[in-house]
């Protein structure tokens, strides 16, 4: 039977489009610098400036690291205090930027400039800055006892599952490929990567001293991780962010049962609503382990390198973790 001929203009333009489609998207992964480290299992650095909606303020400063081959996504913020070059703080830099030119994009793009040479004088490997990318997120304010690097994480990875949020990447992306841009399309490429990677795997951080910046961002930037020998425990020491008494000691209690080295020390500064994992010598990985033996689902983990510590893992516990 001969389809009528409107029906059949109809499969012609279907396929057409299907065609133009796929051939996009081919277009896409050829040109792209994200899709490109994705083939070659290589880690892809970017820069996130987060801003608050409404405020004129400095953007907060992000140094991203996805990792294709490990599956996980590094976040490290740089603070505004941080000594770009010489007396130089990374907030005065970008104010100077925007007093010069009155362009905050380009503001940002100076201050991200000024940030690459110091993170490659810090680091002790070469990286491979071709093909970094340029992300921006706006963030309403969060809870102040929540390290920045933890929300922006949080928000690159929910916006992934958002189509109000993906409709702006998308239309960005095709106005950018469209002028030529081959990286126009980053932003919505690692959108999508990062639907499939898991919570557990994000790993925010806040940039350390420069004593401690080469060893941690040499370990942030390595493309696999070499295996360890044998381990000794975990040292973990253990604080109470609560008003219920003995909370940190049946926490201690719930570590050393699983063979770690818990040590309760005490109440933390300020009370704390949720309880947060630190990673004081820069091994996310250990601090991912105490989440996970701690046992309290909604617990987050961060790196804030404090050698001075003594200890792996600082146990900050929250309302959310009860016993």
């Amino acid at each position: 039977m001969e389809l009528p001929r409107a029906a059949l203009n109809v499969q012609r333009a279907l396929a057409f489009v299907l065609l133009a489609a796929v051939l996009g998207v081919a277009a896409v992964e050829r040109s792209s610098p994200f899709a490109s480290r994705l083939r070659d299992d290589a880690p892809w650095p970017f820069w996130l400036t987060v801003r608050e909606p409404g405020r004129a303020a400095p953007p907060a400063l992000h140094l991203g690291v996805y990792h294709p081959l490990r599956g996980v996504l590094v976040l490290i913020h740089i603070p505004e205090t941080t000594k770009l070059q010489g007396k130089l703080t990374a907030a005065r830099a970008y104010l100077d930027a925007l007093r010069a030119t009155d362009d905050a994009a380009a503001a940002a793009r100076a201050l991200e400039d000024l940030a690459r040479n110091r993170i490659a004088e810090l680091c002790f490997e070469p990286i491979r800055w071709d093909g970094v990318g340029r992300l921006s997120l706006e963030l309403e304010p969060g809870d102040d006892e929540e390290e920045l690097a933890v929300s922006a994480a949080r928000a690159l990875k929910a916006r992934g599952r958002s189509p109000r949020a993906l409709w702006p990447l998308a239309r960005r992306a095709v106005d950018g490929l469209l002028r030529g841009d081959k990286a126009a399309a980053d932003a919505l490429l690692l959108t999508l990567e990062l639907r499939r990677v898991p919570f557990e795997s994000l790993q925010p951080a806040l940039l350390p001293d420069d004593a401690a910046a080469p060893a941690f961002l040499a370990r942030a930037f390595a493309p696999r991780l070499e295996p360890r020998g044998e381990e000794k425990a975990i040292v973990v020491e253990v604080l109470n962010g609560t008003d219920v008494p003995g909370l940190a000691a049946q926490a201690a209690k719930v570590l050393r049962l699983k063979e770690m080295d818990a040590m309760v020390m005490g109440q933390t500064p300020h009370p704390r609503s949720r309880t947060v994992i630190y990673d004081r010598i820069g091994d996310f990985e250990r601090a991912a382990r105490v989440r996970a033996a701690l046992g309290c689902p909604t617990a987050i983990a961060a790196t804030r390198i404090d050698p001075l510590r003594g200890v792996d893992a600082s146990v900050e516990l929250g309302g959310d973790c009860t016993y």
